[in-house]
């Protein structure tokens, strides 16, 4: 077998010189826009572990299972360190958006370097000299940031590789980023903002229901708070200054914690040294400032859809709140709740809750059907005087983070080449007519650079406001269990859906609601069923929306997943009930 150089990320100063053998770990370390470099190399790319879809499935399982011992145990040792008395609840609602991302994380790097020394003879690897302490996240914001960095992914890379039994040469250099990714500055609007929410703040501290990024718009926001009969607040989190790493902060270890495998050897090294600052060196400051900030000291009541996730501050004020028996309400923020087979983030967010706002499924009593919370009112719809439809495309990173029942990874090109054959398949007076929304993130897979090579007279759209791409339109295609189509079918706007189950899989009763919409052409299973669906409806898209048939099955879906309501009044019935 010919010994080969194992690559770990696209970080071209980390791949071997003079031509040598290599082995890429995944798809990831191949950039579009480099496939002139990469394509003339002797590589071979590692089969990815996660492709057998019943094993990510298991797998997931098995990460919910080990996240909730790793919780207990975290529980007792940041109590030992902090010096607090704190339920597993707190900890969970503070710290499980980082901990439920990166057990995932971990175990899908280990797996990826584990096959490649199980498939294939290593010769060596090359991996960044930089100090573990470089790598670690100051928040969930920042770690949400890296866990898509290609040079924070390599130095997880060479963590793993020095705790495991690494046959190769090991070189370690020094390795420049790609500059793919940057940590955004707060704009002027951002600051504008910041002031404002502090000024309504001021006014709002002795709201009983404490509402934060609802998910409804500020408008609504606004109108809901009035008819709740308190002031409107526009709640914004404090910013405050990050806090470097501190190597006495990160010399304990978990004294209880059994491993059965490697991987949780693994694992239980690498959780003080990857930890997030705030949620060790910083974790009293943050709790200083929350004691000085002029929110709530009693509310009845929390409902947030977003803050919840990266804003540390809004964790720990609610999880000292929780504590005290304030009930947390979770709004839906996006698609594929209520749908998926799995989900990490509707794990999560189900068992910090205590009640769930969705846009219309209901999975358990914790779940209220509430309806749908991203309504549009801003849409004016004008009449084009040639048939238009619009595809619109999503994504997500190259590296895996965490798990959905959605393209992972390399998977992600499978998801573009489907795209791609839609198009294809469409006949030529159809394609013309046919504009391309690409995901507003584009992780580095180059998705209009790909259009283009495909397909160089294919019309891009550059609208940023998506109410303008949709106002003109048809016919609207989507090919991702995501939030857009929902919107569209919210708006009923005539929809064609369609993506392999195997990428994609759904739970029974949304499986039997999308047998629905396969049966009348809503939705299809692969791009070329998609194409000859809409080449057949194409004169006419009108008659067939109209159909009784495709009528009864998009209700029947639409009153499940993006519920039509009175909004304003049945939030208010259900906050002032549950408080």
């Amino acid at each position: 077998m010919k010994k080969r150089f194992l690559v770990t990320t696209a970080l071209e100063d980390s791949w071997p010189e003079n031509g040598e053998s290599v082995i890429f770990l995944g798809e990831w370390c191949r950039l579009f826009s480099r496939k002139k470099i990469w394509e003339k190399m002797d590589a071979e790319v590692l089969p990815y572990h996660w492709d057998d879809r019943d094993k990510l499935h298991k797998d997931y399982k098995d990460i919910c299972e080990l996240f909730e011992k790793i919780l207990n145990e975290l529980t007792i040792e940041l109590n030992k360190i902090h010096s607090v008395n704190h339920s597993s609840r707190y900890w969970r609602i503070l710290l499980g958006p980082w901990l439920i991302n990166f057990i995932p994380i971990i175990f899908d790097r280990f797996s990826c370097i584990n096959n490649a020394l199980l498939s294939s003879s290593i010769k060596a690897v090359i991996v960044s000299d930089r100090a573990v302490f470089d790598a670690i996240p100051f928040d969930m914001t920042n770690f949400a940031a890296l866990q898509e960095d290609d040079l924070w992914n390599s130095d997880i890379y060479a963590m793993i590789i020095k705790l495991i039994n690494f046959d190769g040469e090991v070189f370690r250099k020094t390795i420049k980023n790609n500059p793919i990714y940057s940590i955004k500055k707060p704009k002027i609007l951002v600051l504008i903002k910041d002031l404002l929410g502090r000024v309504l703040t001021s006014f709002s501290s002795n709201n009983s229901i404490f509402i934060i990024t609802p998910y409804i718009g500020r408008l609504l926001n606004f109108k809901l708070q009035l008819k709740l009969f308190q002031f409107p607040s526009l709640f914004r989190s404090k910013r405050f200054d990050n806090e470097q790493p501190n190597s006495d902060f990160r010399e304990w270890k978990f004294e209880n914690l059994n491993c059965d495998n490697e991987f949780e050897k693994i694992l239980k090294e690498l959780i003080p040294l990857q930890m997030p600052t705030v949620y060790l060196e910083g974790y009293k400051k943050l709790c200083l400032n929350i004691t000085y900030a002029n929110w709530p000291k009693n509310p009845k009541i929390i409902w947030t859809s977003n803050s919840f996730y990266l804003d540390d501050f809004f964790k720990l004020w609610a999880a000292e709140k929780v504590e005290f028996g304030t009930p947390l309400i979770i709004g839906q923020h996006g698609g594929h709740y209520g749908q998926g087979l799995f989900s990490l983030p509707e794990y999560h967010e189900l068992q910090i809750c205590d009640h769930y706002f969705s846009w219309g499924w209901k999975a358990n009593s914790k779940v209220i059907p509430i309806g749908f919370l991203k309504q549009n009112s801003k849409l004016t719809k004008i009449k084009s005087l040639n048939t238009k439809a619009l595809l619109i495309t999503s994504g997500a990173p190259r590296y895996s983070g965490t798990l959905m029942s959605i393209p992972i990874a390399g998977q992600v090109i499978n998801y573009i080449d489907d795209q791609l054959e839609f198009y294809k398949s469409l006949t030529p007076d159809i394609s013309k007519s046919l504009i391309i929304r690409l995901y507003p993130y584009d992780y580095g897979w180059s998705q209009r650079e790909r259009w283009k090579e495909a397909f160089p007279s294919s019309v891009i759209d550059n609208n940023k406001d998506f109410n303008k791409s949709i106002q003109d339109v048809n016919l609207v295609i989507a090919g991702w269990n995501s939030t857009t189509y929902l919107e569209v079918l919210a708006l009923d706007i005539p929809t064609v859906l369609f993506w392999k189950p195997n990428l994609f899989e759904l739970n029974i009763d949304a499986a039997m609601l999308f047998e629905e919409l396969k049966k009348v052409g809503i939705f299809h299973e692969n791009p070329l069923s998609a194409a000859m669906h809409v080449m057949e409806i194409w004169d006419d898209i009108d008659v067939w929306w109209s159909n009784p048939d495709v009528v009864k099955a998009k209700n029947n879906f639409i009153n499940t997943y993006v519920k039509p309501v009175d909004l304003i009044n049945n939030l208010n019935i259900e906050l002032r009930k549950l408080s």
